[in-house]
């Protein structure tokens, strides 16, 4: 879906404001040109019929105001696919844009249909190889299949779109690119280990599948999916062969329970889901939830007054954290951020960076931005990591430590890739997050003033091998000196 602009009609309102004269002169009888005013404004009030509850409102005028400021605020429960918002799409424009591919229905079609691009000629190369799958239907009955959805379609988008014959084609495009792209992966005939330049193709694909802004409602996928009428005792469901194709990138949590096909919205969707813990969408209380709320179609959950929504307190870097005597550790455990503070250290799991680590992160915190219910799991993270890298030696500590690992070539390049992540981001605390509680607990030890000596003891005295000789050196010497003091003044007061 590429970026549009949406416009709201506004209505242009004067108010005329009556001249009362000079405050300091006699407040008498009113002037006879300000009795005629108001004794028209007060007929014109009575004959309206549409003037009701405060007195002097055009009732038909502020209905018309109602109805253009509602669509503002009322959600579609059935929109699922976003522009991204500008506070956050103009730090980066081309983190969101589909860089290689063409997804989504919102494309420039006549640019696309004569171009002989590469990636023209992929998606065309897939169109044809889906054809060959099943003889029995043709580009036409894919056509028509969409042509049937084609309100729903529309409804699945923020705003008003009107998915016309060049969309429904586009779209048709994009599901069978999608579709061959899975089905050839879990063939095993797209693989870096058949063809090594697929390596990267394979990462590219991943990352245009998961920009918010290019994707496809999954029971569009869905429907050309079963028209493929695949033998499924050969070939799994659509929605375990997608899982197939992103968990060769993702470590997913393998206790998550399964997701019904008909509450996937499209893939961002899916694979968010399965990354978030298992228990994400679980209350704290202990009691069970239905099976339908940790799909991501619960109640939005309104915080009793006794707890009120918290933030996520800014931390030091890691290099301020290290000197305030905390220690950084890499947890075993994986998850964004299972992130845990206890006893002084700081626990964080291990990420591995490349190029596409950013496109990633930064859509999956827009699809949090964006849509309701889905929690704010990767939001804290990228804040939480905003925080404690700052500069390239704050990623060379957690590189040193196992935490981070980069394939980017420089801390420099790393840094950049977190630095700004909690730029325009609103964070919305989620029942079971647990960073803010991290960021309160890591703030309080690091203005405990006793724990800063410590830590000042520890670096300046027991930091490198050779300070710890010097330090035990200069404690014997100063024993040695001791017993010789001792001694001497011994014989001084007990002469032999």
């Amino acid at each position: 879906m590429k970026r549009g602009s949406y416009s709201t009609a506004k209505d242009d309102g004067s108010s005329h404001i009556a001249d009362h004269g000079d405050p300091s002169e006699d407040p008498g009888d009113p002037p006879k040109e300000i009795e005629e005013k108001m004794e028209e404004s007060s007929t014109s009030m009575t004959s309206n019929s549409g003037a009701e509850g405060i007195e002097g409102f055009d009732r038909q005028l502020l209905d018309d105001f109602k109805s253009g400021f509602r669509p503002l605020f009322v959600r579609d429960p059935t929109t699922t696919i976003y522009a991204v918002p500008e506070r956050i799409y103009k730090l980066k424009p081309k983190i969101y844009d589909d860089r290689f591919q063409y997804f989504g229905i919102v494309m420039d079609f006549d640019e696309f249909y004569p171009r002989s691009s590469l990636s023209t000629l992929h998606m065309l190369a897939h169109m044809q190889s889906i054809l060959s799958r099943n003889g029995k239907n043709t580009f036409e009955d894919y056509l028509s299949a969409m042509e049937q959805m084609r309100d729903r379609i529309s409804e699945c988008y923020l705003g008003e779109i009107r998915v016309d014959f060049k969309c429904l084609i586009a779209l048709v495009l994009s599901c069978c690119h999608i579709l061959d792209v899975l089905l050839l992966f879990f063939e095993g005939k797209l693989t870096p280990q058949v063809d090594q330049r697929c390596s990267t193709a394979l990462h590219e694909l991943r990352t245009d599948m998961l920009l918010v802004q290019s994707q496809i409602s999954f029971f569009a996928l869905q429907k050309i999916y079963n028209m493929l009428d695949l033998d499924h005792s050969v070939y799994p469901f659509l929605m375990d062969l997608s899982l197939h194709f992103f968990k060769e990138f993702f470590q997913f949590n393998q206790l998550v329970d399964p997701m019904p096909s008909d509450q996937i919205h499209h893939l961002l969707h899916l694979v968010h889901y399965h990354l978030l813990p298992p228990n994400y969408f679980l209350k704290q209380q202990g009691s069970k939830s239905s099976f339908l709320s940790r799909c991501l179609e619960f109640p939005i959950s309104i915080p009793s007054p006794s707890k009120q929504p918290r933030t996520i307190s800014p931390i030091p870097c890691a290099r301020r954290l290290r000197d305030a005597g905390i220690k950084l550790k890499k947890k075993k455990t994986i998850g964004f951020s299972n992130i845990t503070f206890h006893r002084g250290v700081l626990e964080i799991p291990y990420l591995h960076v490349d190029n596409y680590t950013e496109v990633l992160l930064r859509n999956l915190i827009a699809w949090e931005q964006c849509h309701p219910n889905v929690g704010a799991y990767f939001t804290g993270y990228g804040i939480f990591m905003d925080f404690i890298i700052n500069t390239a030696e704050d990623v060379e500590i957690l590189n040193r430590l196992g935490i981070l690992e980069q394939t980017l070539g420089s801390e420099e390049e790393v840094a950049s890739v977190f630095n700004g992540l909690s730029t325009n981001i609103f964070y919305v605390e989620h029942e079971n997050d647990l960073l803010p509680s991290v960021c309160e607990e890591l703030n309080k030890y690091c203005q405990d003033k006793f724990n800063i000596w410590k830590a000042n003891l520890i670096n300046d005295y027991f930091g490198n091998p050779w300070a710890i000789i010097s330090v035990v050196a200069a404690i014997v010497l100063l024993f040695l000196t001791a017993t010789q003091t001792f001694f001497s003044a011994f014989a001084y007061f007990r002469p032999p």
